[in-house]
């Protein structure tokens, strides 16, 4: 009787495996999302800044009011732009935290599965060594049966 050491739940195993991945590949485009959003709000409060610089500079140097209106009026549609931009942000990072939550989900899915195997494995590896120390018995109780054996025999020289 040979024993098999294939893992009933191989198939299951390597699914897991890919929902993981590919809950991470979710979670890593979602950061990806913040990082971009964030680079842009950055970009436009430095556009703000220096927009108010130059109305600021305008307004001292040579003061044309609907020049520097239409400065400020650029600053606030920027303003605005910057409030949106924080208001995407932050369903970016509801998402992010939703996905790393998946990942870790899926992570806890795919541990359950590896103890299975792994306890598959150590059980496995128990009854090799059950069926090997059997058969090292078998082979020593018969070797030992057949030397009495032998040894009980008559030989020709005892008969005579």
């Amino acid at each position: 009787m040979a024993l098999q050491r294939r893992f009933p739940y191989e198939t299951l195993l390597r699914i897991r495996r890919r929902q993981e991945d590919l809950k991470a590949q979710a979670l890593a485009v979602a950061r990806h999302e913040v990082e971009v959003a964030q680079a842009q709000r950055r970009h436009l409060a430095e556009e703000q800044r220096g927009i108010l610089d130059q109305a600021g500079e305008r307004s001292r140097a040579y003061f044309d009011a609907s020049d520097v209106r239409r400065y400020y009026q650029y600053e606030r549609h920027l303003a605005r732009l910057r409030d949106a931009k924080d208001a995407e942000i932050h369903a970016l990072r509801d998402i992010e935290e939703e996905r790393r939550i998946e990942v870790e989900e899926a992570a806890k899915r795919k541990r359950i599965v590896e103890k299975l195997k792994e306890r598959h494995g150590v059980a496995w590896l128990r009854q090799w060594r059950k069926n090997e120390q059997r058969l090292m018995d078998e082979a020593g109780t018969t070797h030992a049966a057949t030397r009495r054996a032998l040894l009980s025999v008559p030989s020709v020289d005892d008969k005579e």
